[in-house]
């Protein structure tokens, strides 16, 4: 969709490495992840539940792949003010993020609020 509507806000941030690659998001927002080794669904987690549980960040380009992968996530910082420039989402919806610039990049997923405490992601609606 056109990011026609952007909301400004200030809000804590937290800096993620995500497979080597710094990803800076708000820290009241969550993230799609699993385990690469047993294969179960990916789930959506608070960022402020993320630190050392040994979670690996669902990673999928949308554009150019049908393989999802896991890369390691791990917190390096959090910063207490940051102003932030988003799109206006609703509930639920998924922020894709490209982990780098250039052709065919990884891309990681956000969401800003859910309804529960965890929930499971159904690949089979976003793939």
């Amino acid at each position: 969709m056109p990011l026609i509507f952007l909301e400004s806000f200030n809000s804590p941030a937290i800096l993620l490495s995500v497979g080597g690659y710094e990803v800076q998001m708000p820290l009241d927002w969550c993230m799609i992840v699993g385990d690469r080794d047993c294969g179960l669904d990916p789930e959506v987690l608070p960022l402020t539940s993320l630190n050392e549980r040994g979670f690996d960040a669902f990673i999928f380009n949308p554009i150019n792949g049908f393989k999802c992968e896991y890369m390691p996530i791990e917190i390096v910082n959090i910063y207490q003010d940051v102003r932030w420039y988003f799109p206006k989402m609703k509930n639920g919806q998924l922020l894709t993020v490209p982990l780098h610039d250039g052709p065919s990049p990884p891309c990681a997923y956000f969401v800003k609020e859910i309804s529960r405490q965890s929930e499971i992601l159904q690949l089979d609606k976003v793939i």
